[in-house]
């Protein structure tokens, strides 16, 4: 995470701001750079191999040998897929080819979304508070700066209907465990990394409550348990009656499994696992969801996320208070969870405001 940090530091400002002196960098010339990334800063570059027969007279496993570029890469590529600036050079080297004589640049010139500018903005402004603790600085300039906008896309939930049809489809499907997932994604709130990272201590099957004390990430080139970033992801969540019931069924069935792996099970601690006993991953989760789905009335861009929103939209239109809420979903604060479910509430507060309509006025007239 922290290389990420480093890295869009160096693509964005530093080109920018580099040679200023920390005391001459001022608000408006903050403002102005924010600006300018969210118009043309993005720095992604897409190629796209010129001709086909580039290819021919080697085989794929040579070139991918000799360029370090996975096969499926260059099938890819072939099909006129694009691929990143580094993936370009070392295919046009292994082809003794230069760079632009291999592939055509088809960049777009767009901009970098809000959320990405105020990271940017964040992170540059933690340097800032840094240097004027050491007294390097007289002030942070981060913080006069207009926040860059933020067009947050409204988040895709399903509604009670469709809850309905999606758990019924999950019932008549022959993946026990999976069908359990979703209920608690629903049921929870709770984030993919979260589920995957989940120990059978996390539950306590007498009260029914569940804590939420770690998150799955990829360290390393590997994945492991972690404590979540924010001291409010770290929760406990009152979970239904027939969600236990579930869990206790899926956790004898587990055991039948370990049972049956003679020894080889990965991890007998995991809730939630893959065929090996393993951490089960989002993404794996995620493409079987989409199976499940696929040619069904439901909407077909449903993602685990979406049991997230459809967890929050159920607890709105049940007038649920936001603060209740975002405890729920590990928020910070209340602003998070009213900012990213403002059309949900808003469309609550439109039922509500109909219902008073026709429960007193329409009658009066």
């Amino acid at each position: 995470m922290l290389i990420n940090y480093r890295k869009g530091i160096y693509d964005h400002i530093i080109p920018v701001i580099g040679r200023e002196k920390l005391k001459n960098i001022t608000p408006p010339m903050l403002d102005s750079l924010f600006a300018e990334l969210q118009q043309s800063g993005n720095m992604e570059h897409h190629f796209r191999l010129k001709d086909k027969a580039f290819f021919d007279g080697i085989t794929r496993q040579e070139l991918s040998e000799k360029s370090g570029v996975e096969r499926s890469t260059l099938y890819a590529a072939l099909r006129g897929n694009t691929v990143s600036l580094a993936t370009a050079e070392k295919i046009a080297a292994a082809l003794d080819m230069k760079l632009d004589g291999a592939f055509d640049d088809v960049t777009e010139k767009r901009g970098l979304s809000g959320a990405s500018t105020n990271k940017l903005k964040l992170n540059l402004s933690a340097i800032f508070t840094a240097a004027v603790k050491k007294e390097i600085m007289r002030r942070n300039p981060c913080k006069l700066v207009t926040p860059p906008k933020i067009d947050t896309a409204p988040a895709a939930y399903l509604n009670e209907a469709q809850c309905h049809e999606l758990l019924d489809l999950l019932s008549k499907q022959d993946d026990f465990q999976f069908e359990v997932i979703i209920n608690l994604f629903i049921a929870s709130g709770i984030r993919s990394g979260e589920l995957s990272a989940l120990y059978w201590e996390d539950i306590d099957f007498e009260t029914g409550m569940l804590f939420i004390r770690h998150t799955l990430v990829k360290v390393g080139g590997e994945y492991v348990r972690q404590e979540p970033k924010t001291a409010d992801s770290t929760r406990r969540i009152v979970l239904p009656e027939y969600i236990i019931g579930l869990l206790k069924k899926h956790r004898a069935m587990q055991a039948e499994q370990r049972f049956r792996s003679f020894g080889r099970w990965k991890n007998p601690d995991l809730v939630f696992t893959n065929k090996q006993g393993g951490f089960y991953l989002g993404t794996n989760m995620n493409n079987k969801l989409k199976r499940i789905i696929a040619g069904t009335d439901l909407p077909q861009d449903l993602h685990l996320h979406s049991m997230r929103h459809t967890h929050a939209s159920l607890l709105i239109n049940s007038d649920i208070a936001a603060r209740v809420i975002a405890d729920r979903l590990g928020h910070s604060t209340t602003k998070t969870t009213l900012d990213t479910y403002s059309h949900v509430f808003a469309e609550s507060e439109a039922r509500a405001m109909q219902a008073i309509d026709m429960a007193l006025f329409r009658q009066a007239k």
